[in-house]
């Protein structure tokens, strides 16, 4: 899913203007999610058991990711043109967050083929940025937004792909009794498992293409 950014964003426009406080370049978010795994932590202040579990998996699925995706000729044809020249990219995400271990790999691979800057931010760090991006009125991530060089937001894209976002409304909706929260979840990412990065990569590509 992605929406062109045109709404006033006073948290953006002031973390922008500061120098962008608390960025993380991906080397840097590598190194912090060994880190959490080492030490059975994760991004969030508090001690949480099921958020270290969550993080030490998703090490485990960003790695698989990489190693499954296979970047298309029209994915590596649109990097390659120039068309992103002159972008600064955003990642808003948390360690422990499934969507974004099957998301933020792919986006990173992209910025560094096509030479585009790109900061991590973690969701609940004290700038707040994730409340200028909502969805649905909620703090979901990963948020990745894509601005020019003078901070204008040009595109954003998250949490999830359609198909998986159809999914998360159609669990919503479900009557009560409804399956567990954590066996839809296993389901979810048995379709990311199965689509193999092709469904970002073809929203990505036409967000990226787009005027």
């Amino acid at each position: 899913m992605s929406t062109q950014g045109t709404s006033e964003r006073e948290r953006w426009s002031a973390w922008w203007n500061q120098g962008r406080p608390d960025a993380l370049s991906s080397e840097e978010f590598e190194a912090l999610m060994e880190h959490w795994v080492k030490t059975d932590g994760h991004s969030g202040a508090e001690p949480s058991d099921k958020l270290s579990a969550y993080t030490a998996l998703n090490a485990v699925r960003m790695r698989r990711v990489l190693k499954t995706y296979k970047m298309s000729d029209s994915m590596k044809t649109l990097l390659d043109s120039g068309r992103c020249a002159g972008q600064h990219w955003v990642l808003i995400t948390e360690s422990w967050c499934g969507d974004a271990a099957q998301s933020t790999p792919l986006i990173a691979a992209w910025a560094q083929r096509a030479g585009v800057p790109l900061d991590w931010v973690l969701r609940d760090g004290e700038n707040g940025l994730i409340d200028d991006f909502l969805t649905r009125g909620g703090r979901a991530v990963p948020m990745w937004i894509v601005s020019d060089t003078l901070g204008e937001v040009l595109h954003c894209w998250g949490p999830r792909p359609q198909p998986a976002m159809e999914m998360v409304n159609q669990y919503r909706i479900l009557p009560e009794p409804k399956p567990p929260y954590a066996e839809f979840a296993a389901e979810v990412q048995l379709w990311y498992a199965r689509d193999k990065g092709r469904t970002i990569e073809e929203e990505a590509r036409e967000m990226l293409a787009a005027e």
